[in-house]
């Protein structure tokens, strides 16, 4: 099975499976790659692709291609294709949309081929958010939603909005959702991400910062990724350090994807922390003018 996606600054990728792999290739572009050049690679986990992308990059000590690691979420209601990505500093990439989205697009209505499948979890909402294209919403989007909520809780209608990267419509329902349950750990990430795809980042903050006492891990690491978009490191890598000592791990959760990518650096950090703590100090071995008893 086959499928092409045009990228809106990348170019044409053709994307075809390989038993597991998910192999993409491209001609020409920003980039003037030559032709069937493997651009994109790797494996899904749930929707969410776990793998590599190729880049160009322009700046004076940056390497003109490279390939970087990527999780790359699979909307299946629309078939797009997005991931955020950290240039060095100094680096700049003609394929990235600000220097940090890849948005890709299907050409054709075979853009199923290259899901695992087509069970979409409302968790994959969140990680949705990587796309800001959507974010603009329609008070017609709004009355539709609204007028489902016989159907499906605000909540539930949050996250579908979300996945479909309508941000504003998406942050009525989580909004209306915190209405009738303050303490809704769920509806607290949900209206943060929803701003922050909005660009909205101080009110995402403030949102996030509201929900530290209710005792879910997540809530500190989008605080985490807020306090990043603010520019505070600091208070990002504190806020990190939190949702960790509250027992997050990353496993590649499609609603972490976003965070999860930007945070990355930190992330391997900590995680090295830990596993040095485990091991504990290393004691010498006993030897020739060794004098530890």
């Amino acid at each position: 099975m086959s499928s092409s996606y045009q990228g809106d600054s990348y170019g044409v990728v053709s994307l075809r499976m390989q038993g597991d792999q998910l192999v993409g290739v491209a001609t020409g572009g920003p980039c003037g790659f030559e032709p069937d050049t493997e651009v994109l690679s790797g494996e899904f986990q749930d929707n969410v692709l776990v793998g590599q992308v190729l880049l160009c990059q322009l700046g004076p000590h940056c390497e003109p291609r490279v390939n970087q690691p990527a999780l790359v979420v699979f909307n299946p209601d629309d078939g797009v294709m997005t991931a955020l990505f950290r240039l060095k500093d100094g680096c700049r990439s003609p394929v990235l949309k600000n220097d940090s989205l890849l948005l890709l697009r299907p050409l054709s209505r075979d853009a199923e081929a290259v899901a695992p499948a087509r069970a979409a979890s409302a968790t994959a909402a969140v990680a949705a958010s990587a796309t800001a294209d959507g974010a603009n919403s329609s008070a017609a989007q709004v009355a539709a939603g609204l007028g489902r909520q016989g159907e499906v809780s605000p909540l539930e209608e949050g996250h579908r909005q979300l996945a479909a990267g309508n941000a504003g419509v998406a942050q009525r329902h989580f909004e209306l959702a915190l209405s009738k349950d303050p303490r809704s750990a769920a509806a607290v990430v949900g209206l943060g991400a929803s701003q922050l795809m909005l660009n909205d980042v101080s009110r995402a903050v403030k949102t996030l910062e509201a929900g530290r006492g209710l005792g879910r891990a997540d809530v500190h690491l989008w605080l985490a990724y807020a306090y990043q978009r603010e520019g505070n490191r600091n208070r990002s890598r504190e806020s990190l350090r939190k949702a960790f000592d509250q027992g997050w791990m990353p496993a590649g959760r499609a609603a972490e994807a976003v965070a999860e990518q930007a945070l990355r650096e930190d992330i391997e950090t900590l995680m090295q922390q830990q596993r040095t703590r485990k091991r504990g100090p290393v004691r010498p071995s006993a030897g020739a003018g060794n004098t530890t008893p």
